[in-house]
């Protein structure tokens, strides 16, 4: 029994650390930031829309689940220097992988914790919503976010000059939005606005082959992202 709660203590203990390194010790900021963006947008759309639907709280609910994964993934790499661990880190063969893939792992169990009560209040003040479904749909995009932002940091090796590459990224994307609105391409596709104009049939596979496109693209960026950190000299010097 004291074995357990203490590598249960050691293992809360591990998380704590983790925690106030990849978000620079402003996690609590960060959720209230999320808080306070959802209800001030929140208010607005209900007061300025007589009627609302599930797609509209899935658009609501993007910014914050953005908020939460973009600094962690964009700065981590950053905070690990300034915090000088990162020395550490790649001071033991293959243990940067681990850390950078539990981090990643642990912020998006997080902002997945943390979207439930954010869908409950919409769900309750604004409109009926299958919490579990749309909260899952939206992990799919904080996925590809943080995995690009992670890559991105480790190609440019800054937050500052991650966070700029980021929006501007996302920048493009909107421009581009009425082009690629309704297609495959789109990564801020909302899978609960069904189109008038396309069969019903066509629109799920649609949505499905871009949360698959989505999820493979993740992969490939968290992989490109680790095979970037086996250059220990680029990092530490």
């Amino acid at each position: 029994m004291k074995k357990y709660v203490s590598i249960q203590h050691n293992l809360i203990s591990l998380a704590r650390y983790n925690m106030r390194i990849v978000f620079g010790g402003k996690f609590v900021y960060f959720i209230l930031a999320a808080l306070g963006f959802f209800l001030l947008i929140g208010t607005i759309m209900a007061l300025d829309e007589s009627y609302m639907e599930m797609s509209d709280v899935y658009g609501l609910l993007i910014f914050p689940g953005i908020l939460l994964v973009f600094y962690p993934s964009a700065f981590g790499i950053q905070n690990d220097a300034d915090q000088r661990t990162l020395e550490i880190i790649f001071g033991i063969p293959d243990y940067r992988y681990k850390v950078w893939l539990v981090r990643m792992i642990m912020v998006l169990i997080i902002a997945y914790v943390l979207l439930f009560p954010l869908a409950a209040i919409a769900n309750y003040a604004l409109v009926d919503v299958p919490m579990v479904k749309m909260v899952s749909q939206l992990m799919i995009l904080l996925l590809f976010t943080s995995t690009l932002g992670f890559c991105v940091s480790t190609i440019v090796k800054n937050g500052n000059a991650t966070a700029v590459i980021m929006v501007v990224l996302g920048l493009i994307f909107l421009i581009l939005a009425d082009a690629i609105e309704y297609t495959k391409w789109n990564i801020f596709l909302n899978p609960f606005q069904t189109p008038g104009n396309i069969n019903e049939v066509v629109w799920y596979e649609t949505i499905r082959q871009n949360r698959i496109i989505m999820a493979i693209s993740s992969i490939v960026l968290l992989l490109l992202g680790l095979l970037n950190l086996q250059n220990r000299e680029k990092f530490l010097r």
